[in-house]
């Protein structure tokens, strides 16, 4: 039987993952989870996300948040592994994001300027 517990904290654009965990056959599998948080330094949002590529989508880790992204140029990066430029708007504010496509739904974001 398979059992997925997680909790989501959300402030407006901000939210991070909690306790992020699959229990299979009495084996459980934890992760960090997905987050968007405020860099104090930058004052900008940034963080990590999922890819949903066949959807044209990112999201959070269990996909109960999906925005809709609009997925660039690939390329391989000097370490060989294939990455992907992502855009997307969440709660009005636009991100740009690195998929690293290569063994990963790993996308790491950041907020950009709004056009």
């Amino acid at each position: 039987m398979l059992k997925i517990t997680m909790k989501t904290i959300r402030n407006g654009a901000q939210f991070i993952d909690q306790s992020c965990s699959i229990n299979l056959q009495g084996m459980t599998f934890t992760s960090d989870g997905a987050f968007i948080l405020r860099n104090i330094k930058t004052n900008k949002l940034g963080g990590i996300l999922y890819a949903y590529p066949k959807e044209n989508k990112v999201g959070n880790w269990d996909g109960t948040i999906k925005v809709s992204a609009y997925f660039g140029r690939e390329w391989y990066s000097n370490m060989g592994d294939k990455r992907q430029a992502v855009y997307f708007t969440f709660n009005k504010i636009s991100f740009y994001g690195v998929y690293y496509k290569t063994n990963s739904d790993i996308v790491r974001v950041r907020q950009i300027k709004n056009l």
